[in-house]
């Protein structure tokens, strides 16, 4: 008899005892997710390129965001805003490698050159669609500061054919993550 209530305490220690260790490790795993991302890419200021984005988690693998870029390509003007859609495949959304799709628009103003010189501007507007591959390393005890990378492409969707038909994207930014 007692070997039975020993072998109770015992199985019960040990059920309690794993219950609680798994329970850490549940936590412990969970320490520093974040679920708000804001950044902007402050290199970029250098060159006259200014990016800015603000990134939710609405689940573990998804995220949406909002960006906003404005930079000269080829001396046209180019500024665009997009609303973008990331798939974080290790389900830990505004962390690690994600895979996004965006819709946006754009504004390009096109210097107009000829043998005279540059002196005629053009302006229009487009809508876009993009894909775009990024990663995003959260950094420090807190996790809080972000260092995020990535690049990608986004097509114009404009009737002009002489026109500017895809614009690249490039990520390479400073944030704050919470």
């Amino acid at each position: 008899m007692k070997s039975i209530r020993l072998l109770l305490v015992a199985a019960t220690a040990f059920i309690t005892l794993a219950s609680s260790a798994s329970a850490q490790s549940i936590d412990s795993d969970r320490a520093g997710l974040r679920s708000n991302l804001i950044s902007s890419n402050p290199f970029g200021l250098l060159f006259e390129w200014y990016q800015g984005e603000y990134e939710r988690a609405v689940s573990p693998s998804f995220s949406v965001a909002v960006a906003f870029a404005a930079f000269n390509l080829a001396d046209d003007d180019v500024s665009s805003i997009d609303g973008i859609v990331r798939y974080y495949p290790s389900e830990r959304a505004v962390r690690g490698l994600s895979l996004g799709a965006s819709v946006g628009y754009a504004g390009v103003e096109e210097e107009i050159c000829d043998f005279s010189g540059c002196n005629e501007t053009d302006t229009y507007s487009a809508f876009t669609v993009g894909i775009r591959g990024d990663y995003v390393w959260l950094l420090g005890r807190g996790q809080h500061l972000a260092v995020a990378a990535g690049l990608g492409a986004k097509r114009l969707l404009s009737d002009r054919i002489d026109g500017i038909e895809g614009l690249p994207v490039a990520r390479l930014s400073l944030g704050y993550a919470w």
